[in-house]
């Protein structure tokens, strides 16, 4: 897989059955397989998730129904690295900042490890 663009995607969502209406976002790999087929995998808040722009995958917070459409309200991309726009800016932490990432808290809503 090519991994073409990382993306913080904040999506507007409206029940069409009661009228709730509310927003989350969301970050999205977007990636092209071996075959030259794109994909997009979704997280939120750490979490891998299906696809919430398709038809019936979100349920409306205020009445439990499918009937929500989506739409995106703003985005944030983070370019990949590719070898054709390298400009070698990336580091190599050295142990201590590789030991000071991996005892940093995790944010709100990723799963902790297991101990």
């Amino acid at each position: 897989m090519i991994l073409n663009e990382i993306s913080v995607e904040r999506l507007s969502f409206t029940c069409t059955k009661c009228g709730a209406i509310w927003t989350a976002d969301y970050d999205v790999q977007h990636v092209q397989d071996g075959f030259g087929h794109d994909r997009d995998y979704y997280s939120h808040d750490g979490l891998p998730c299906h696809d919430p722009t398709a038809p019936g995958n979100t349920l409306c917070r205020a009445c439990g129904r499918r009937t929500v459409r989506v739409a995106v309200a703003a985005r944030r991309v983070i370019p990949a690295v590719t070898d054709i726009h390298n400009d070698d800016r990336g580091t190599r932490p050295d142990a201590g900042k590789a030991a000071e990432r991996a005892a940093a808290p995790l944010l709100g809503g990723t799963r902790p490890e297991s101990v």
